[in-house]
């Protein structure tokens, strides 16, 4: 049961939204819908299952033209995940989940065993079994988003549209709830998902739709649309594109906005480039302080929160996939960027097997280093005593200062500019 758009386009009064969009959807894809806000995606999805009507263009399903159809017709092949919904009534989860079942039971029947058993079924998919009885107003933004995301499975439906299903939803359940999708994919049903996460469509979704003000820029597999270039077009931000060698899936990276000198540190400063070996929020008292200078972070983890506050605070970051090991070409852009910056900080991060690199790449460097040493080096090794080897070498050479203190740190810092 395919369902395509044939020369779409629609207008808000005299505003065009979508112009002349041709796209088709088959079975075993899962179909991710990516594009900054306000270039369409949403419109889109309103139109593909006839809330909104397009005067130009036709969207055709299981080759019936939707406009002929009536709202139990389309109900029948599609079911409609949108980005907010609104229930006035105080319904329980199981009513509301129930509810999914209008279609094939009629809304005043009478309740079969089966019904029963196909409702239960998916409340437990959905961990909303203890919740069944709980009044849906009662319930969290992600539960709601839970019972609402389980109603549309209830429809039995072909074709699945969601509206950024995921945004209320846990990080955990994020990704089981993608997983999910993968299995109903594998089952029959066309799955089409607007979704704001790059990284999370790009892991999951196997087809991309790459929208801009209304227009398809492109479409296909993943790989070949997830490309430096083309997100550079659509988000105006220049990334890096890897593929992490564990899951073989592909994620980006945003580039920094790189900031004039003179607006990065002081000219009279002696040092002018510090990098800062971080990670597990290790650095989080550090690298807020060191603003005044040109900073480099890593090699840290995109989901790491060092990573995520240096990339607030607009440094140059090196980082590698979620979970993954350091990786050959992380490996020499440490080397390089530490043979030219004038400070290494170690944070007092843990070690482990996946970011031991950074430990023996720092052993090799001859510039003034100093150990933030908030905790023996014994506490933080998990590498059966490796790490601990080298940190001890480290900390053995003329060039090395230890300081277990923020205001010792920042001390040394100042003193080197005089």
């Amino acid at each position: 049961m395919p369902i395509e758009c044939e020369n779409i386009s629609f207008k808000y009064w005299t505003k065009l939204v979508l112009d002349d969009i041709s796209l088709q959807f088959g079975k075993g894809h899962l179909y991710g819908i990516l594009g900054p806000n306000g270039s369409g995606k949403t419109t889109l999805l309103k139109v593909l299952c006839g809330i909104l009507k397009s005067k130009y263009g036709q969207v055709v399903v299981d080759e019936f033209n939707i406009k002929k159809m009536n709202i139990s017709d389309v109900a029948k092949k599609i079911a409609v995940v949108e980005q907010s919904t609104s229930i006035d009534f105080d319904y329980s989860v199981r009513e509301i989940v129930k509810m999914g079942r209008f279609t094939h039971i009629g809304r005043f029947s009478k309740e079969t065993s089966e019904e029963k058993k196909i409702v239960n079924e998916i409340l437990e998919q959905f961990n909303l079994s203890e919740l069944e009885n709980r009044g849906y107003n009662t319930l969290s933004g992600g539960e709601q988003q839970k019972v609402i995301i389980a109603r549309a499975i209830a429809q039995q439906s072909k074709i699945l549209l969601l509206d950024e299903p995921t945004t209320h939803l846990d990080l955990n359940y994020q990704i089981e709830f993608m997983e999910r999708l993968r299995k109903y994919i594998n089952d029959g049903i066309i799955v089409i998902i607007i979704i704001h996460d790059v990284n999370l469509a790009t892991q999951f979704c196997d087809k991309i739709v790459l929208l801009k003000e209304g227009r398809v820029i492109a479409f296909g597999n993943r790989e070949e649309i997830i490309t430096r270039k083309n997100l550079k077009l659509i988000y105006n931000i220049d990334v890096v594109v890897r593929k992490n060698p564990f899951s073989n899936s592909i994620y980006i990276i945003p580039h920094k906005i790189e900031f004039p000198t003179s607006m990065r540190y002081d000219n009279n400063f002696k040092i002018k480039k510090i990098h800062v070996i971080a990670g597990g929020g290790a650095a989080s008292k550090i690298l807020p302080k060191l603003n005044d200078y040109d900073v480099s972070v890593g090699i840290v983890n995109v989901l790491d929160d060092d990573y995520i506050l240096a990339n607030e605070l607009n440094y140059r970051i090196i980082s590698e996939a979620p979970f993954s090991p350091i990786t050959n070409d992380s490996s020499e852009e440490l080397k390089t960027i530490l043979k030219n910056v004038d400070l290494i900080i170690l944070a007092n991060i843990p070690f482990g097997i996946t970011n031991l690199k950074n430990l023996e790449i720092l052993n090799e460097s001859n510039k003034k280093i100093v150990l933030f040493e908030r905790n023996p080096i014994e506490d933080r090794d998990f590498t059966e005593g490796i790490a601990t080897t080298i940190y001890n070498n480290l900390k053995s050479k003329s060039n090395v200062k230890t300081t277990n203190n923020l205001h010792d740190l920042f001390k040394f810092i100042e003193s080197m500019e005089e």
